[in-house]
């Protein structure tokens, strides 16, 4: 039977860097070597692949398609375009589903299930659900979100696979979405190993650098961004790299910390080589956590981030040690390996990284034996990718 003979497997992902996620790239990267066609359809235009064609966020959020583009059309007039073409590319979408162009589904978190619901999915088609934020109940505030919970129940009898990052994690969802029939793999957040290691650590003239890469919210490094700034130890300087331009005002922060506290930030996407080259040229890695109760993606989630954290999977991989928030979840690991440590208190990081400094090697050598014990997912996704392509249903031969 002939898996390259099929229809196309459909890639709907919520958000619009696909890249950045290690799990999505390796499935993808999967499926490419099986050679078995398929599109992936996320809100970025350029990232698109196949024939995939991409749906703006607003639609993956709203309750009602032509109610809320009309709205959209009238707050943001400068995205008229991209608006319609939206809406029209959701119906395209809808479909093709609907004239069985499709042989399996794979999609990511509530937005991506509210999405194929309002597509009306045929019971035939299966999907494998990859959760990356558990969208909690008890976290529920808007109309939006609660309709948003809602999609994402009522297309779960369609879920034949669940991808969770944790046995913890697993458990979570699980009794939230009250899956315990479905099988639910775990494999971390984390990248496979790519590129070689470098040999030597590479010099540099301003001192060892002390690395944030990563989004600016209130929930990571924004609210703390100036005390770490101010604390880092003569002989280290503090890079941030994120890849959107921030907001005047934190960039304006930003600017005044570049001039007055020697920090230097850059803003732009980097592909997996650029961004393990910076990681490489780190001394370690900055992973804070700060659940926000005012929004679901980053409140009970984040709490539970346990191995769901690129950031640490990225930094343990390249052997970088790590300094992070002191959440159970991300505790477990740091006192079993002792690649890091937890700051309750950011003033105190200079601390930390002396700590670190004085033991370099042996922080060095956990990070690393924690990512190959635990984080490295190649094992995994070989066995996942197979229950995957086991859901496609076979033409005779």
């Amino acid at each position: 039977m002939d898996l390259s003979a099929q229809k196309k497997i459909l890639f709907l992902y919520p958000y619009g860097y696909w890249h950045a996620n290690p799990s999505c790239v390796s499935l993808v990267e999967r499926c490419q070597a099986d050679n078995l066609s398929f599109d992936l359809v996320c809100p970025s235009r350029a990232n698109c692949l196949g024939e995939g064609k991409e749906i703006a966020e607003w639609v993956w959020l709203v309750r009602r398609i032509i109610p809320s583009a009309l709205k959209q059309s009238v707050r943001r007039p400068w995205k008229l375009k991209t608006i319609w073409r939206s809406v029209i590319h959701f119906f395209q979408m809808k479909n093709l589903i609907h004239r069985s162009h499709y042989s399996l589904i794979v999609t990511c978190d509530a937005t991506g299930l509210s999405l194929l619901n309002r597509m009306e999915i045929p019971n035939q088609v299966p999907v494998v659900y990859l959760s990356f934020h558990i969208l909690f109940r008890t976290e529920l505030r808007t109309a939006n979100e609660k309709a948003l919970a809602r999609k994402e129940t009522a297309s779960l009898p369609f879920v034949s696979l669940v991808l969770s990052q944790d046995t913890n994690r697993k458990g979570l969802i699980s009794k939230e979405l009250d899956i315990r029939n479905t099988p639910i793999d775990c494999i971390a957040v984390a990248p496979e190993q790519r590129f070689p290691h470098l040999s030597n650590f590479p010099p540099n003239k301003d001192g060892k650098m002390i690395l944030y890469c990563g989004n600016l919210e209130k929930w990571n490094l924004e609210e703390i961004i100036d005390k770490v700034a101010s604390k880092i130890p003569t002989g280290f300087y503090l890079r941030v790299h994120t890849h959107f331009k921030p907001p005047s005002t934190l960039l304006k922060k930003i600017r005044f910390l570049e001039d007055h506290q020697g920090l230097h930030f850059t803003f732009n996407f980097l592909n997996e080589k650029g961004l393990v080259d910076l990681i490489d040229e780190s001394y370690l890695g900055l992973a804070p956590y700060f659940p926000q109760s005012s929004s679901w993606m980053v409140n009970q989630t984040l709490f539970h981030i346990g191995k769901a954290s690129t950031k640490i999977a990225y930094y343990c991989y390249r052997k970088k040690p790590v300094i992070t928030t002191p959440l159970p979840s991300l505790q477990e690991a740091l006192s079993k390996y002792s690649f890091g440590i937890a700051l309750a208190d950011w003033t105190d990081i200079g601390s930390a990284i002396s700590q670190i400094d004085s033991d370099y090697s042996r922080f060095s050598d956990n990070a690393y034996r924690y990512y190959q014990s635990e984080l490295n997912p190649t094992d995994g996704l070989n066995r996942f990718w197979e229950k995957t392509k086991a859901l496609i249903p076979k033409t005779p031969p």
